[in-house]
């Protein structure tokens, strides 16, 4: 969503009269070795426009297919985490994508982050040429009418996936105990069903998610990575439900900018098992009594709406400028 935000504002600010906007993707897995390969040259064969926008795995073949024209390339990568519980192939593939990138001149190709503390990340640690920001953004229209919304004893666990930290699922327990309902959200039907101790619930319309997001007391997001944004977490803080999480990643930067609350980070321990962090009993202890701490006793942050306002959809013009320069030049 966030690459073709960017993509679909970039083209209508370069002129629709001088360009055609394609968009190709897809939304398979590709964590095997011939999965991969496939997908390699399914992306050389498409990267063939005067500016290809592409996801950090398909940028490889990407800057091969435009090496030798006058094609430019801008890669939306969303994070990087080592230990993100994906094939070791994926993270060897982002190496020698920085690898080619450092041959590549700025004019050619340029690297766009979701949050300031992926651009300093990727120009510090990676060492990219070129890092630009282009926040995630916002349509407010379409939260505004749930910030009344009545709360029900239940809290939001954010969305089902291998990120989610194992800390979740004891709170789910210890929270269950105290009567509240817990649950994850998900796109994926075939995901739907229902724990001792959580529910994994399908919605079927945005409204729906929205409405049940606002009647929970808080919305958790504690990933056991170092998240890209979390769309999960501000869309919460869009409808007026509070947010406790990790300073992890642009999460860490949404959480601090908006004033929600913030707990202790998991200690990496680097044991992965099914792509769930596995940390100390003790420093999983603190956090899980922070968090409880915070809900049983009901305590409540202002939200900083000015911050939030930065990532509405009039704001899109703001960050696109530099990108506008960049894709001009010849």
């Amino acid at each position: 969503m966030h690459e073709k935000h960017l993509a679909e504002n970039l083209y209508q600010a370069l002129g629709s009269d001088r360009f055609i906007y394609k968009e190709l993707r897809q939304w398979k897995h590709f964590e095997t070795f011939v999965t991969q390969f496939n997908l390699f040259f399914w992306a050389i064969k498409n990267s063939n426009a005067d500016i290809n926008i592409c996801v950090a795995r398909l940028a490889i073949p990407a800057i091969l297919r435009n090496l030798f024209n006058g094609n430019k390339v801008i890669v939306v990568w969303h994070y990087y985490d080592a230990n993100d519980g994906k094939s070791k192939f994926l993270k060897y593939w982002y190496h020698a994508m920085v690898h080619l990138a450092t041959w590549i001149p700025k004019k050619k190709l340029c690297f766009v982050a979701v949050a300031p503390f992926w651009e300093q990340f990727f120009q510090d640690y990676f060492e990219l040429k070129q890092v630009l920001l282009f926040p995630n953004y916002f349509d407010p229209i379409l939260y505004s009418n749930y910030k009344n919304i009545a709360k029900k004893k239940q809290i939001h666990l954010g969305q089902e996936s291998f990120k989610n930290s194992q800390e979740l699922f004891i709170l789910a327990n210890k929270l269950s105990a105290h009567g509240y309902l817990c649950y994850f959200s998900t796109n994926d039907l075939a995901k739907t069903e229902i724990h001792k101790d959580y529910e994994v619930r399908h919605f079927a319309h945005f409204e729906e998610y929205l409405m049940e997001m606002a009647a929970s007391e808080y919305t958790l997001a504690m990933p056991c990575i170092n998240e890209g944004w979390n769309r999960v977490a501000h869309e919460s803080l869009l409808v007026g439900t509070q947010v406790i999480g990790f300073d992890k990643g642009g999460l860490g930067d949404l959480l601090k900018g908006a004033h929600a609350f913030l707990v202790s980070e998991i200690e990496h321990a680097n044991t992965y098992q099914k792509g769930y962090e596995k940390t100390s009993n003790e420093s999983a202890g603190k956090i899980i009594e922070q968090v409880l701490a915070i809900v049983l006793s009901k305590e409540q942050q202002p939200i900083n709406h000015d911050f939030l306002k930065e990532f509405e959809m009039d704001k899109t013009g703001k960050a696109l400028i530099t990108l506008l320069d960049w894709s001009r030049k010849k």
